[in-house]
């Protein structure tokens, strides 16, 4: 029995996270990007935020986190440095490593572009009832708490 729920729980630990995505991140997201008439990506508010939420980083590291190739890694960070989003700072310990920053007009432009999100979330969540509201927020903590012990 336990061995049948683990292989029902592997198949949907495959399938929720890119539904999660597509619904919330690509959707809200994609439709608040263009009322920024900023010239950047999805990818790019999502450097933004990792380094936001772990400070300076290796762009191999950022790239690690978010399954993004070196390659691409490189074309999407000289585009944050070209809007001075982000910046390049040499690395203290090796002057030969270059590692990646938020500047504060990033901090800024991601500040602005979660409240859109959030705005724009809040729209789409106006046709769910409070007891929705609350399953669903109750279900995204719980969820969050199990995927933190199976690190």
């Amino acid at each position: 029995m336990r061995e049948e729920i683990q292989a029902k729980v592997s198949l949907n630990l495959l399938s929720v996270p890119p539904l999660i995505f597509r619904l919330v991140r690509h959707k809200v997201v994609t439709t608040t990007l263009d009322d920024t008439n900023l010239d950047i990506t999805l990818l790019h508010f999502e450097i933004m935020h990792v380094l936001r939420e772990e400070g300076t980083l290796h762009p191999a590291k950022i790239g690690e986190k978010l399954f993004i190739a070196k390659a691409q890694m490189t074309h999407l960070i000289d585009k944050l440095v070209e809007l001075d989003f982000v910046k390049r700072e040499m690395c203290a310990d090796d002057r030969r490593t270059l590692n990646i920053t938020l500047t504060e007009k990033g901090s800024k432009v991601l500040e602005e572009q979660d409240n859109l999100v959030i705005n724009a979330m809040n729209a789409n969540m106006l046709s769910l009832s409070d007891a929705e509201l609350e399953s669903l927020s109750s279900s995204l903590r719980n969820l969050r708490d199990i995927l933190f012990k199976l690190q």
